[in-house]
């Protein structure tokens, strides 16, 4: 990705500022309101009348940005005036003049100077903001699609482990079934995200969806969607043995990954592959803290192989779908006649019996796979990445997976485990948090600045160009894989960073910038007259800018650097607050979750 060299001084902390969030590309999107200050140097300039065809010529005075200058005729034996503007740091042609022969001098027009500001910006202060207000935004960050002032102020009166409470028992918003198009699902689906009231479940059912992925890449109609988000929303806070069975007889799993189709003696492996890999207990043999589990060698130890996953699809062979071809009214039923009833070898030397039915097997594997040591850590480490943070500590994630195996995997209890943990309340350290995806990103936004989310349907482009179009993921691992590395070498986790690579990071600003000034209002509809309304005054501005999506935790550097930009921003209130809004909203300290 071409990066821009940008010689100003005052912008060098903007591009320290953007790489630390792997965004020096855009750095140049922060030049036009440095510009628009600049000065124009003296000039030397001469002007002809074109009726008369007299030349009078003298010289200019340097000239701040937006701000008028009166030249006068220095030739003997001529007499006149000219007055220019100096614009974003270039001279315009006069706009008036007057050149005559003759001696003596003229008076020229009086030229009233367009006001400017002081010259030297201010030190910009943070908001004062007190800390109940940044511990409850932080619970929401981390539990919602975004704060509202609304949320911040409940949370501060109930306190977190109520307010999560009342999530939890708060009825679920209702998915409707689908028809022939994906995209009524996939619009009330964004919708929900965010508007519903019950917002840790939408938050749940999204963590939930990129575990047991359904596409529509695949599943290319409402009808074949609705059944996976349904299940997803049904067991959000329940046993998630019980969702793991649903899930796997879900007729619209059942197509995704084949088990609708899987016959003996030839059964489908994709989905016998898939439950292990992904939605139970992963490659390797963990701890209870989410570490590989080492063998006599220092080696990690595999938790299955390919005949593993041959046993497992033989065991779960013979479901079909249940009227008729990829039905979707009901869930997967049981074709005897297709089903393998030889014996077959789980994991850890378990065996199934030969003449077992299809339910049978089927009892045996959930119940075999539910049970296994590496699925309460599997999962746990799973939920605080998305929910948290992408580098937890070994003793957080075995806080976590106690509770979850304590439990016997009772979603509520290990959710509640995560978000009231200490290393999730206290003080984020210097490797907390994750990257906010395209759409925690840009729905955080909009509930942060009271937004309405009208619908996503004109949208959904511009979040398949961003690498997260909803329901549309490209593969089983979901949008981005929950193990990629962090960029540069740090050794540490960063998989949202998967969906940053420099298009994508531009595609984003960009749709943030559209958001702000209305160019989505038929979709998201925001409104920032508050923002432009306290823009007369830039300290102000940014005081209001920081509190409403920061709560006053943009760095100083940052902080600094954008009050300049919006300081230079000197003759349109409207441009200063875009100018404060989006510059805040496409920061690191803004797009990383802390």
């Amino acid at each position: 990705m071409k990066s821009y060299q940008v010689d100003r001084p005052v912008l060098a902390p903007v591009r320290r500022t953007l790489r630390a969030a792997g965004m020096l590309a855009l750095a140049w999107l922060f030049t036009s309101a440095a510009q628009a200050q600049v000065s124009c140097p003296a000039k030397s300039l001469s002007w002809t009348i074109p009726w008369t065809g007299k030349t009078c010529a003298g010289a200019s005075v340097a000239t701040p940005s937006g701000a008028s200058a009166t030249v006068r005729n220095t030739l003997p034996g001529m007499t006149g005036w000219a007055t220019l503007k100096c614009v974003g740091g270039a001279w315009a042609a006069p706009n008036s003049y007057e050149c005559t022969a003759g001696t003596g001098t003229t008076t020229p027009p009086t030229v009233t100077p367009t006001p400017t500001p002081a010259s030297t910006p201010p030190v910009f202060k943070a908001p004062v903001v007190d800390a109940a207000e940044v511990v409850a935004a932080r619970l929401l960050e981390q539990a919602t699609f975004g704060p509202t002032a609304a949320d911040i102020a409940r949370v501060r009166q109930i306190g977190a482990a109520n307010w999560i409470d009342g999530q939890i028992a708060m009825p679920a918003t209702a998915i409707a079934d689908g028809g022939d198009s994906t995209e009524p699902v996939r619009d009330a689906w964004f919708i929900a995200m965010g508007a519903a009231p019950d917002q840790l479940r939408q938050r749940m059912v999204f963590a939930l969806s990129q575990i047991l992925v359904v596409s529509t890449s695949k599943n290319a109609a409402g009808r074949e969607l609705s059944p996976w988000l349904q299940t997803l929303s049904k067991h959000a806070f329940g046993n998630y043995a019980d969702l793991l069975r649903e899930m796997t007889l879900n007729p619209a799993m059942g197509k995704y990954l084949g088990l609708g189709h899987s016959r003996a003696p030839s059964p489908n492996e994709d989905f016998a592959r898939e439950v292990m890999q992904l939605f139970t207990i992963g490659l390797v043999e963990l701890n209870l803290d989410g570490s590989p589990r080492l063998d006599a060698n220092g080696r990690t130890i595999p938790t299955y192989d390919q005949a593993r996953i041959g046993e497992f699809a033989r065991a779960l062979s013979g479901w079909g779908f249940a009227n008729s071809y990829e039905d979707m009214s009901a869930p997967l039923v049981a074709r005897e006649q297709y089903h393998d009833r030889r014996a077959k070898t789980l994991l850890n030397g378990v065996t199934l019996p030969a003449g077992q039915t299809a339910a049978q097997d089927f009892d045996a594997v959930m119940t075999h796979l539910a049970t296994h040591p590496n699925v309460a850590p599997f999962l746990s480490l799973r939920l605080i990445r998305h929910f948290v943070t992408s580098n937890p500590s070994r003793a957080y994630v075995q806080r976590v997976a106690t509770v979850f195996k304590q439990t016997n995997g009772n979603l509520a209890a290990t959710l509640r485990a995560i978000l009231l943990d200490a290393e999730a309340r206290n003080a984020p350290g210097t490797d907390a948090g994750h990257l906010r995806d395209p759409l925690l990103h840009t729905l955080s936004l909009a509930r942060a600045l009271g937004g309405q989310v009208i619908s996503g349907r004109n949208l959904f482009w511009d979040y398949y160009l961003m690498g997260e179009r909803p329901a549309q993921a490209p593969s089983v691992f979901s949008f981005y894989s929950p193990m990629a590395p962090l960029p540069g070498g740090s050794g540490l986790v960063g998989p949202e960073f998967q969906l940053y690579a420099g298009s994508q990071a531009v595609r984003r600003a960009n749709f943030v910038l559209a958001l702000l000034d209305g160019g989505l209002s038929g979709s998201v509809r925001v409104d920032i007259t508050p923002f432009v309304t306290a823009a007369k005054d830039p300290q102000t501005l940014m005081a209001l800018v920081e509190r409403t999506l920061l709560q006053g935790r943009l760095s100083a550097s940052a902080r600094q650097t954008i009050g300049e930009a919006v300081f230079k921003t000197s003759t349109d209130m409207k441009q200063r607050a875009l100018t404060a809004l989006y510059l805040t909203a496409i920061t690191g300290d803004y797009v990383v979750q802390k």
